[in-house]
């Protein structure tokens, strides 16, 4: 059967339609600016499995003369988790426990990449993170990125091994404040389908769209309540990149 999906216009349609999913608690958000991308994490987007693997292992060898606490050798879960926070095409794909960010992700106009269509729809996904491990042979709980049960998941990405062919989902490790702040989460993608298109997935997915010609009245409700980059991202890039959308060259006078 088709996702079940609904069109919304404000923070008070999405309100609504968070309230409805039951029980909230199970449920996790993601955030795209185009309403037509399967949800597929970034190293499987045009990544062969040996690329993967070079990537990781480059990126371990590597990192330890540029950060100061990396994880140990074979804590792969910490590696994946750190490769995916700064930005190495990983098979983790982001999540949310908060609806709120979630949507500030998926109309932000600093997420929208270069030569996007203004035309096309945002959209946020729910995702019953529970419902989603049971279909894939998983207890029907959400476990931390490192629980052994998701090993089979996670050690592929640094060695020649079989995949499940499965999903799961994960709940990160805080590490770092921004994780803490976004109220992050993990999907682990050890099967190449992306989870829209995975049989019975109109059982765990919603799809809620905010149109074209809705998205920057959303994103100003957004500003309005006080969701902006600054408050999610506690660094001074973040900072520079807000009060640089604020105050832009010719504002005011001079």
């Amino acid at each position: 059967m088709p996702i079940p999906e609904i069109a919304i216009k404000t923070i008070g349609d999405l309100s609504r339609e968070v309230r409805a999913l039951a029980p909230i608690e199970k449920w996790l958000f993601r955030g795209q600016t185009d309403a037509c991308w399967d949800l597929a994490p970034s190293v499987h987007r045009g990544y062969t499995a040996q690329q993967e693997r070079y990537l990781t292992n480059e990126f371990r060898v590597r990192a330890r003369s540029r950060h100061f606490s990396c994880p140990s050798s074979d804590d792969y879960p910490g590696w994946l988790a750190l490769m995916q926070h700064y930005g190495l095409p990983t098979r983790l794909l982001d999540w949310t426990y908060s609806p709120l960010t979630a949507a500030f992700f998926s109309v932000h106009p600093d997420y929208v990449p270069p030569r996007q269509s203004i035309d096309r729809d945002a959209c946020i996904w729910a995702l019953d993170g529970r419902k989603l491990n049971e279909s894939q042979g998983f207890e029907p709980l959400i476990f931390p990125l490192d629980a052994s049960s998701y090993e089979p998941l996670v050690v592929p990405a640094f060695k020649n091994r079989d995949e499940l062919d499965t999903v799961g989902v994960a709940m990160a490790i805080e590490h770092d404040p921004r994780i803490q702040l976004q109220q992050g989460a993990f999907t682990i993608h050890s099967s190449r389908t992306p989870i829209n298109l995975i049989k019975g997935a109109d059982e765990w997915l919603r799809r809620l769209i905010v149109r074209s010609e809705d998205i920057q009245g959303f994103f100003e409700e957004l500003t309005a309540l006080g969701i902006r980059k600054f408050t999610l991202f506690p660094d001074l890039s973040a900072l520079t990149s807000e009060l640089k959308s604020m105050h832009r060259p010719g504002d005011g006078c001079h």
